[in-house]
């Protein structure tokens, strides 16, 4: 297990140094309120980019990858964890169980970061071999993940910069453990609160990463916050 997290996080790699490449490290501050007002408004325009983002289409901006992720939100996402089940069955050593639980979540949402992560990981632990370049460009199901796995790390990257100013956007509690995990590949954090502004704040223990260097790191939590909401009070 720990091999294949690893090469999920040697996945993002080549975004980070995409990434370092920029002139300059520009966030795009998308507020929810101007994501509602789209899809409000234009919603036809928002589900085109949901579809092709969903496909993999790498041709879209950042800016429309981020509209994408947040729009998803209002077309069906779930603020808890999908890939849950998953990881428990993998944890039971249930590899083929695991599997049909994560194709049916990447199926509810497949703009979950989580999601492609974990379709990465239980494909790699049921097939070891398509680790190898060629079997892995064959496998097109897994190609899939793995683009929508990037995609959305670079969309989540530019939503911000983690701080209490500007927190990282995301729809769900199992992207932020990810994107943490894999995408800024910072250790455990050692704590977890939510803050008066609607941020998921996390401290981080004593770490010398250069992807990430604070020791708090803040995502914006208020979409998350309104799904609950809705779940539980639906009127």
């Amino acid at each position: 297990m720990k091999q294949i997290l690893l090469f999920a996080t040697l996945i993002f790699g080549a975004f980070a140094m995409h990434a370092t490449d920029e002139a300059e490290y520009e966030t795009y501050r998308i507020t929810w309120s101007e994501i509602s007002a789209l899809v409000e408004n234009n919603p036809d325009s928002i589900k085109s980019l949901i579809d092709r983002a969903a496909l993999g289409d790498t041709t879209l901006r950042t800016k429309e990858l981020l509209v994408a992720y947040m729009g998803k939100s209002y077309f069906g996402a779930s603020p808890f964890s999908e890939s849950r089940d998953a990881r428990s069955a993998l944890n039971e050593n249930k590899v083929d169980s695991a599997m049909v639980l994560i194709e049916q979540a990447i199926k509810r949402n497949p703009l979950s970061l989580s999601n492609n992560y974990y379709y990465v990981v239980c494909a790699l632990t049921q097939n070891p071999q398509i680790a190898d370049y060629q079997p892995m460009q064959q496998d097109e199901n897994l190609k899939l993940a793995i683009a929508r796995f990037n995609l959305l790390l670079e969309a989540i990257y530019y939503s911000g910069n983690g701080s209490q100013e500007y927190p990282y956007k995301v729809t769900c509690v199992d992207d932020e453990y990810t994107f943490m995990s894999q995408g800024l590949d910072l250790p455990h954090p050692t704590n977890q609160s939510l803050t008066k502004d609607g941020h998921d704040m996390f401290k981080l223990p004593p770490h010398s990463l250069t992807r990430y260097t604070g020791l708090e790191i803040h995502f914006d939590a208020t979409r998350i916050l309104q799904l609950e909401q809705n779940l539980f009070n639906p009127n």
